[in-house]
Order: structure tokens, then sequence, then C-alpha cells
């Protein structure tokens, strides 16, 4: 496997997103690869979660691409740490473009790949964006937030409201969400420590993003979803009712509902021998519809 790390250009807003593309053993410039876009949890970079996926989907022949989404990691945008649902989105089409541009990529044969956040977030992509043929959610964990638990995270609105005012205004401060706190044991338990804790990573999140979160209904997209897609979830998840909400409202002829027996959510994002189950179903979905 090779690894480089690629610029490439979010479109919509103009700025320059940073990534790692993989490329498979024995890569030869002159063929055609299938390739999958591979996205992560809500706040991630891409040297966590998303990189173990995009690994595992390389050793099986596939270009894939991981990268910092706008205002994260090592991307350009700020304030930094906005997690934005329509950023979100064309950071996924920018990423797009870039694997179209290269020669050895099959642009017939491009697949999506979320994990919890972007579990939802790139099946939305698989709705609006005609140029993925296949779409994988991994634990996605949003379907409509205004009745998650994320919400727990949130400030009252209008004090959030007032804070972005003041702050574009510049008569206040940037205000944030602690939106991973140590008092979440299953989530300190990955972010906190090895597994996950990866340099530019924070579990800080602009708080206005919320305005944004609390109106993203991922079901209702989700009824215009018409491609093979495949949830993976774990038979211990908490987001597992967000979940099976999106699968059931896609429309695709060719979906698939698997559950990874004994997991729970986190440990779908590295550990094995959940993730191993999880590629069971993974790797026969995609070398069917890509």
């Amino acid at each position: 496997m090779q690894t480089q790390n690629v610029v490439f250009l979010n479109k919509e807003l103009n700025l320059h997103l940073a990534g790692i593309l993989r490329l498979p053993a024995n890569f030869d410039l002159n063929n055609n690869y299938p390739a999958v876009v591979v996205t992560g949890p809500m706040l991630s970079v891409k040297e966590q979660a998303q990189a173990i996926y995009a690994d595992a989907l390389t050793e099986a022949g596939y270009v894939t691409l991981v990268f910092d989404g706008a205002y994260f990691g090592e991307s350009q945008g700020f304030p930094r740490q906005q997690e934005l649902p329509d950023v979100k989105q064309s950071d996924i089409e920018g990423a797009i473009d870039f694997l179209e541009s290269l020669p050895y990529v099959d642009k017939n044969r491009i697949g999506g790949l979320g994990m919890c956040g972007s579990g939802s977030y790139m099946s939305v992509a698989g709705v609006k964006d005609s140029r993925l043929k296949a779409i994988t959610a991994v634990v996605p964990a949003i379907s409509d937030i205004s009745t998650s638990p994320m919400t727990n995270f949130f400030m009252p609105e209008e004090e959030v409201k007032a804070a972005k005012d003041a702050y574009e205004n510049g008569t206040g401060s940037l205000v944030t969400l602690n939106f991973q706190p140590r008092a979440f044991e299953e989530g300190a338990q990955y972010y906190y420590s090895a597994r996950g804790n990866r340099a530019r990573w924070s579990n800080q999140v602009v708080a206005w993003s919320q305005l944004e979160l609390i109106n993203y209904n991922v079901t209702n997209i989700m009824k215009d979803m018409t491609k093979p897609y495949l949830v993976v979830t774990a038979e211990n998840a908490w987001s597992q009712p967000a979940s099976r909400e999106i699968f059931d409202a896609a429309k695709s002829e060719i979906k698939e509902w698997v559950v990874v027996p004994e997991a729970s959510h986190f440990d779908m994002y590295d550990l094995h021998p959940f993730v191993d189950l999880a590629f069971d179903a993974i790797l026969p979905f995609f070398e069917k519809n890509l």
C-alpha cells in the first residue's frame, strides 16, 4: 500500500482540504481502480477511525481518500471547529472532484463510506451526488437531531444566537461546546486513549453549529435514496435507533442492514473482531455494487 498526502479544493467555500490518498499494493498507473471516499465521526480528523476503514478497503484493492473537513485538522477555514452539515456535504463533493481528476480512478465506480455522524452525512451525499454509486454507513448517528441525545451538549438557543452575533460584531469571543465530555465513558475510552487521541483533534465545537444541526433531518432526505445502501450497526450501539430510521426511510432496491453482535457504537471505530465483522459485509457489498 502506498500513501500520499494530498490537497484538494472545496469549490463551494474556496477552501483547501488536507487529505491522505491510499493506493493498493502493486499499484499500476495504467489500471482503472474503484475508489471510496471515507469519512469519520463528527469533529474527527483524518488519522482517526476513518483511517482504519480506509486501510482495509485499500488492502482489498480500492483507492481511498480520507481528509480533514473544512475548519478541522490541517484543512483551511475559520473559525475552527465548525460542524455544519452543508459544509460536510460540500467537503464530500470536493473529495469526489479530486478522485475524478485522477486518471487511474474509474469515474463510474466511486463509492462512499461514512462513520457515526458522517455515516449520516455520507448517506445524504448518496442522495444528492449522482457520482456516488454505492453507500455504506457504519453506526450512522444522525436521523433527526432535534430528538437525539446529542442535544444534551447544546446550549439554550437564544444564548447561542446572542454569542454568534457578538462574535460576528467583534464584541464577543468564540463560544464552544464540549461535544465529547470525559463523563461520556464509552466515548472517552476511545477519544482520550491511544485508540483515538490524535494531534489536531479537539472535543470542542463552535456553539452556533447547533443552529444548523438542530434542523438537520436526515430521515426526510433519505426518502429520496435509491442507490445501493448498506448500514452496519452494532448490537449495543446507542446510535442504533437513528441508524434504523434512516435505513427504513431509504427507497433503495438494494439495501442491507447488518448488526455486529456484542459490539457497542465506539467498538466499531477500531476494535477487532468487530471491524472485521463489519468488513465481512462491506467488502461483498462494494464488490457487487461498484
